[in-house]
């Protein structure tokens, strides 16, 4: 995954700085997205037992990309997509209250978890099917932040950061806005690697995350 990442890189730093040998064109933007994150998982403990939950969330979110249009027809673009800021994967913020159990592990007391997802990158690829219909294919790494709180007794464990990859492929329309201007509306998906850990206190945990959205976008071409 991560050879790939780099190798798509050095393509589009490549093409950038080549570019009076193509015919093709250099385009900068910025872009609006909403989509739903779903997420589902189980816990398990050191000592066997194992707890399942979902989370989902509703976002709203901005992005900026850097792309190369080969050809004079441009019909095939790579470039990079780059989400600033962080969102929730869960809309709301679990918490449970353990009770005492009366031995000396005893970790009664208020619990909350939730988790963000974090610099979010993109690589793709549009291939253009005739009349500004595209389709698009890419891989894609974000960091996963978890948000754990506890208050009470005894020790419990807590999840390290994590940052997967993923695979993203999607459908869009695209067209030119007068001479140099141009717009990209877009539907997707993205397919995380499942999320897999292991706390301080031994217990493991993995999850399925995924991303349905769209996006409109505006850029320039150079």
């Amino acid at each position: 995954m991560i050879k790939l990442r780099n190798m798509m890189i050095a393509v589009i730093a490549i093409t950038a700085l080549s570019s009076s040998a193509f015919a093709g064109s250099f385009g900068v933007g910025v872009g609006g997205h909403a989509g739903s994150v779903s997420a589902d998982g189980t816990e398990t403990g050191h000592g066997g037992g194992t707890k399942t939950a979902t989370a989902g969330n509703d976002i709203m979110f901005g992005s900026y990309f850097f792309e190369y249009n080969f050809g004079d027809s441009e019909r095939f673009t790579i470039g990079a997509d780059i989400i600033p800021g962080e969102a929730d994967i869960n809309r709301k913020t679990l918490k449970r209250t353990d009770p005492a159990s009366g031995d000396e592990n005893n970790t009664a007391g208020d619990r909350s978890a939730n988790a963000q997802i974090s610099d979010h990158v993109t690589y793709y690829a549009d291939l253009v099917l005739g009349a500004g219909v595209y389709v698009k294919a890419g891989f894609a790494q974000v960091d996963i932040k978890t948000k754990e709180a506890f208050s009470g007794s005894g020790t419990v464990g807590s999840y390290p950061d994590k940052t997967l990859d993923a695979w993203t492929y999607g459908i869009g329309q695209k067209g030119d806005i007068g001479t140099s201007g141009f717009y990209k509306v877009e539907g997707y998906i993205v397919d995380y690697d499942s999320f897999s850990a292991t706390s301080t206190t031994s217990n493991t945990v993995k999850a399925d995350l995924d991303v349905t959205g769209a996006s409109f976008k505006v850029g320039m071409k150079f």
